[in-house]
């Protein structure tokens, strides 16, 4: 991904214009025969009429366009200059997509109603445009806002093989295949200024030593202060301060009633002295209804499988007699959730428990498989170990916390900080433990909808705070 930053003293006078709904607009770079121009013969498919590859990718792009522009404000028209290329991957892992600011922009005066940006502040350049009115043009030769790349091998032998593109339009992607338009959302999302860059999520350094306009915003509750208010190490241990780093804009704090579902906890009823926990439910299988008064519980059991793991069931269960009617316990690791939750349920589990593998943070359980119909919840690793510990007659009672919502913090949104720090994730996504799932959080989940705004999402919300 391409990040250049611009600094700019002097304004530029234009015609007066009323703010209206952005335009965004799509402009492939890939060259004749490749990427948006692939003549691949295509079926329409997903309310998408187009008739080759290219052109449905392309319809694609220009959809999640859409959708942002009617969202958001501006005077200036936003250019993004966009790919749909090989991309890294290999069998079973791969690079979908990503895209950014392709300028960072401070210290432009606004005219003709136009704002000042904020002193020595770096904005991505959509925005900056959008708070001036002002069509900031560092160089006539890129004359872009956003710059995307794309994977185009995505499904192809090699390539995350057996999990292509879905084309379509209307959210219903089916099987194993990836909603493109859910990721090009997602990824336009960063070029519109869902990023703490330039400011280094990893070291906390800034670029010429100015702030992020995000960084007024971060904040860590453990410290009480905010990103702007710290020291480069503060901010990179900040980065790391899983569950902590919050966001503090009034606007997308506002809505979090109306988007979030509250908290499901679990309680371990016996034995007594494993505290109650933060748990995550997953994206697929059968909704845990958001009512208070709903309850999963049962006693625990500790699955077993054939693989090199043993617990972390990715093979076939071995002790399905003591796992049948029970909650199984299971390790995150080496294979997917829904496979790990089909094996338990093949087994006879009631439902399951997935410890994570890292120190910090719950596993987010994204995944794909109408034939689960278990519920299952991902918890710490350190709640895992204490269950493992704690021997048999383990029983567990999960349920809503009708005074919190999930993934907050003091009543405000984390953002994604684990421990360790996970590059191009961290910092500039919402937290995993946010429920309903959310289009920046740095996995793309099925359930998704279309909107990125409240009640189904948490970024528009956002983006207001910093001055869309």
């Amino acid at each position: 991904m391409r990040t250049k930053f611009f600094v700019r003293l002097a304004a530029l006078l234009l015609a007066p214009i009323t703010a209206f709904a952005a335009q965004i607009f799509v402009v492939p770079g890939d060259p004749p025969g490749q990427g948006f121009n692939d003549p691949t013969p295509a079926v329409p498919v997903g309310g998408n009429p187009g008739t080759t590859v290219g052109q449905q990718a392309l319809n694609v792009f220009q959809r999640a366009a859409d959708i942002w522009g009617s969202k958001l404000q501006s005077t200036q028209p936003i250019t993004v200059i966009a790919f749909f290329t090989p991309l890294n991957c290999t069998a079973t892992s791969g690079v979908l997509g990503a895209a950014g600011a392709y300028w960072s922009i401070a210290n432009v005066a606004g005219v003709n109603g136009g704002k000042n940006l904020p002193a020595n502040t770096w904005h991505a350049i959509a925005l900056a445009e959008k708070i001036t009115r002002v069509n900031i043009d560092p160089d006539p030769a890129e004359p872009f806002e956003i710059f995307a790349l794309f994977n185009n091998r995505l499904g192809q032998p090699g390539c995350l093989t057996g999990s292509g593109w879905y084309y379509g339009l209307d959210n219903a992607e089916p099987g194993s295949s990836i909603d493109l338009l859910a990721v090009v959302l997602h990824e336009f999302g960063h070029g519109l200024g869902f990023s703490v860059g330039p400011t280094s999520g990893n070291t906390g350094a800034r670029s010429a030593g100015f702030p992020s306009v995000w960084e007024q915003f971060m904040l860590d509750v453990s410290t009480g202060k905010r990103w702007i208010d710290m020291t480069n190490a503060e901010r990179a241990a900040s980065a790391r301060n899983d569950g902590n780093l919050v966001w503090a804009g009034q606007k997308a704090s506002n809505v979090v009633p109306s988007v979030l579902d509250f908290r499901i906890e679990m309680d371990v009823v016996r034995p007594t002295g494993i505290p109650s926990t933060e748990v995550v439910a997953a994206s697929f299988g059968p909704t845990f209804g958001n009512a208070p008064g709903q309850r999963v519980g049962g006693n625990l059991a500790i699955a077993l499988d054939g693989g090199v793991s043993s617990i972390d069931g990715c093979t076939a269960i071995t002790n399905p007699a003591a796992v049948a009617g029970r909650i199984a316990l299971i390790d995150r690791g080496t294979c997917g959730f829904t496979v790990k939750v089909k094996n338990a349920q093949d087994a006879g589990a009631a439902a399951v428990l997935i410890a994570n593998n890292v120190p910090t943070g719950l596993p987010g359980m994204g995944g794909t498989d109408p034939a689960i119909v278990i519920p299952s919840f991902g918890i710490s690793q350190a709640t895992g170990a204490a269950l493992r510990a704690a021997g048999s007659g383990v029983y567990v009672e999960l349920s809503r916390n009708p005074n919190n919502r999930a993934g907050t913090t003091a009543g405000l949104p984390r953002l994604y900080a684990p421990n360790p720090f996970q590059s191009g994730s961290s910092v500039s996504h919402w937290d995993t433990s946010a429920t309903r799932n959310l289009l920046m959080e740095p996995a793309i989940n099925g359930n998704l909808t279309k909107s990125v705004k409240n009640p189904e999402d948490l970024t528009r919300a956002l983006f207001m705070d910093i001055g869309w």
